[in-house]
């Protein structure tokens, strides 16, 4: 017991030291502790804070814009900063409001360190169709857009248009193909023509000199020009002399006359030598007239083989230009009779009853172009064997006279024979060409007037004055053309997504002529059996384009009840700067309300020319289809097809609907509102129709998008004083600790939020 009273005695002082050693560290522990707990409270605080202000200055979002369905902030920056500043100081907990009074956390907003930075504005095409499909995801179910495809492919008649253009596009081709074979044929026709005319014309010429030159030739036999010209100056030479010696006995016998009669004797010897001479004479004089008869004959022979000769060389190269005329002119005819052949062997078998048309054409088989070809050749060929008999310079024998001949004769008759055989095949082509000619001039007459009507009324927007009062908005929307490089607001936006390059097409629709007409509306509307219906997010914006912006017939249309639907959109439609043309203007980009008009009205005309076409094709006239002419049965296709569309443009510029087709009564319908979703599904080209919807809007609000944001991220720094740490850290050597930045006592934290619509 001693020892323990000693040794407690001995302890005295140490036990504080312990404690001292104990509590000393416990009491900074739970100092250390205590700010943790409130770091962390006032950066809790803090994040709440900066996220509260960032809500509070999404929260002053544009009206304009709103009734849109579209949401960015409309106050200037300092505006938002200065909101963004009060609501984060409102939020911590050391507020102006709670001055002088204890708090756990004495949070205050350090001064200027408030900013916001704004991010993807509207006028940004990504950015403004999520906020598009936000909104119209609860207005337009895709059931509603996919009504409008199920209208033209689940009741086949997307199938039964796609099946009338391809007939239509087989029929331009075959008759194409049609007018060119006939044409060509038609010239080398007129070239085989030309030559038989040569060849009857050339016969009995030929034949007369031919048969002059034989007689001429058996009479000269092989005597030559020299030869004869040597014989008779010799006769002739032979016949002076003789009657040279005859004039002198004559003038001896004279002189013995005066003599007397003792010459009596001498005379009559005189006499009876000048009777032998005279023989003589009278023989050579024979001879003499027989070689000049020979040499004339010779000289006329010599005459006539130099004609012959000149003009067979002449008629042979006029006839073989003919003949390379015509073989041309058939070589063209065989290429494109065999594309023909070939195109009517490619049928699509669309099922159409104007198919039967391409079994009534008058093909031509190719043996009949060859031999007519070649008959032709041989003709030629004939002829030419008539020009080297001429040519070769050898006597016209009988046997030679009798193959000249023989080839001449051959020449006649066989362009003779190719004319009787093949002119009737041709008269009648011709014919029928000129017939059906006539029958599509009746049909375009037909059609002409409905286009010259639906031309006239393009472009039709009521004008108050001369001065289109629409003209001022469409040049700040599209630029004043008057200025060079002026641009508006539709290519600012296009250059602020990078699509200063994109295409504007507009429907390609000529409505100058029948043929044009059916062809272009056939060819645009093609692709409606096409069309997939995979395309909600184009659905939705087409949607978005109808509803929010005016039209042509907004505020005509009625429900079935006969009362005027009038627009329930926030937005307001009917009460627009362009009045009823925005959406003609999103899908077509004219200068004007005239312009805009003018291709909607067209392109719409076209569809309903395209489907009362398909209609008239599915049950064409009889006597059509036998005239062999597909262009023929599609233009009278037209023709029906044209006055019904017509009278559908009259109905649907009321606002009233229209069947879709005749073939469905009026189970489905459509207006002029249908229509235009139509052809924004058609043309769909999201950058142009988003950059013309951006440039509407801030026509229509006078706010440009590029200054909306719809994203912002905001940035704060608070403070709180710090009790134990700052004598810590300083007792350690430090003067900051992770997540707190140190000032003085008060303990610096930067949050940011970001946050978007």
């Amino acid at each position: 017991m001693r020892r323990w009273k000693q040794w407690w005695s001995d302890q005295q002082g140490a036990v504080s030291i312990y404690l001292l050693l104990i509590l000393v560290p416990l009491f900074v522990a739970c100092g250390l502790l205590i700010d943790i707990v409130r770091w962390k409270s006032a950066e809790r605080e803090t994040e709440n804070a900066v996220k509260a202000g960032v809500r509070s200055t999404l929260s002053a979002y544009s009206s304009p814009l709103q009734v849109y369905g579209l949401y960015g902030l409309a106050q200037d920056s300092a505006r938002q900063t200065e909101l963004f500043k009060r609501t984060v100081d409102g939020n911590l907990s050391g507020g102006s409001d709670g001055a002088g009074q204890f708090r756990l956390i004495d949070m205050k907003l350090e001064e200027g360190t408030a900013r916001l930075t704004p991010m993807y504005s509207l006028a940004n095409h990504e950015v403004m169709k999520g906020q598009i499909l936000e909104e119209m995801k609860y207005r337009a179910p895709i059931s509603y857009g996919l009504e409008i495809l199920d209208k033209f492919k689940k009741n086949g008649l997307s199938q039964q248009v796609g099946g009338a253009s391809r007939f239509a596009e087989k029929a331009g081709k075959v008759e194409k193909l049609l007018e060119d074979r006939d044409e060509q044929m038609a010239e080398a026709w007129d070239d085989f023509t030309a030559l038989k005319e040569k060849a009857a014309n050339l016969h009995p010429f030929y034949q007369t000199n031919l048969r002059d030159m034989n007689e001429l030739s058996g009479r000269i036999g092989i005597h030559t020009v020299e030869e004869v010209r040597s014989t008779l100056q010799t006769a002739q030479n032979q016949l002076k002399s003789l009657r040279e010696t005859i004039r002198g006995i004559d003038m001896s016998i004279v002189s013995l006359a005066q003599a007397g009669a003792g010459a009596a004797h001498a005379i009559a010897g005189l006499i009876e030598s000048r009777n032998a001479l005279q023989k003589q004479a009278d023989t050579a004089a024979q001879i003499v007239s027989e070689y000049e008869g020979l040499l004339r004959d010779l000289l006329r022979y010599a005459e006539l083989l130099a004609l012959l000769k000149l003009k067979s060389e002449t008629d042979y190269n006029a006839l073989s230009s003919l003949k390379t005329s015509f073989q041309e002119s058939i070589k063209k005819v065989k290429k494109t009779n065999d594309e023909l052949n070939e195109e009517l062997g490619r049928m699509t078998g669309s099922g159409m009853d104007a198919e039967a048309v391409f079994a009534s054409i008058k093909l031509i088989d190719r043996q009949e172009l060859d031999e007519l070809d070649s008959g032709v050749a041989g003709a030629v060929s004939l002829f030419a064997s008539v020009r080297a008999q001429i040519q070769d310079g050898l006597l016209f024998t009988s046997q030679k006279y009798e193959q000249t001949t023989k080839a001449l004769d051959g020449f006649l008759q066989q362009t003779q024979q190719l004319y009787a055989k093949y002119n009737p095949l041709q008269t009648e082509r011709k014919q029928t060409r000129s017939a059906i000619n006539k029958e599509k001039g009746e049909q375009r007459k037909k059609v002409q007037p409905v286009l010259d009507q639906v031309r006239q009324g393009l472009g039709s927007c009521s004008l108050v004055s001369g001065v289109d009062p629409f003209e001022a908005m469409y040049n700040k929307l599209l630029g004043d053309p008057a200025i060079a490089g002026s641009q508006g607001f539709y290519q600012s936006y296009l250059q602020h997504n990078n699509k200063a390059a994109s295409a504007q097409p507009v429907p390609e629709v000529d409505l100058k002529g029948a043929d044009a007409a059916g062809l272009s509306a056939m060819k645009l509307f093609s692709v409606l059996g096409d069309l997939a219906l995979e395309v909600r997010d184009e659905f939705y914006i087409d949607e978005f384009a109808v509803s929010k912006f005016s039209y042509r017939t907004l505020g005509l249309e009625k429900d079935v009840s006969g009362v005027v639907k009038n627009s329930k959109e926030l937005s307001r439609p009917d009460s627009h700067p362009l009045t009823n043309q925005e959406v003609e203007y999103l899908l077509y980009g004219s200068h004007s309300c005239a312009g805009n008009y003018s291709m909607a009205y067209a392109e719409m005309f076209a569809l309903r020319l395209a489907i009362g076409t398909t209609e008239a094709l599915l049950k064409p006239s009889k006597s059509v289809l036998a005239a062999g002419s597909p262009m023929l049965v599609l233009l009278a296709a037209v023709a029906e097809g044209a006055v019904q569309a017509m009278q559908d443009m009259t109905k649907l510029i009321q606002g009233d609907q229209i069947p879709l087709s005749r073939s469905f009564g009026s189970m489905l319908t459509m207006g002029y509102k249908d229509h235009l979703r139509l052809f924004l599904l058609l043309h769909s080209r999201e950058s142009v129709l988003m950059s013309r919807m951006q440039a509407l809007l801030q026509l229509n609000t006078d706010t440009d998008l590029s200054t909306v944001p719809t994203y912002i991220a905001g940035t704060a720094t608070s403070s709180f004083r710090l009790w134990f740490m700052p004598g810590v850290m300083r007792t350690i050597g430090n003067s900051v600790f992770a997540g707190c930045e140190g000032s003085g006592s008060r303990c610096l934290m930067t949050r940011t939020a970001h946050l978007n619509y």
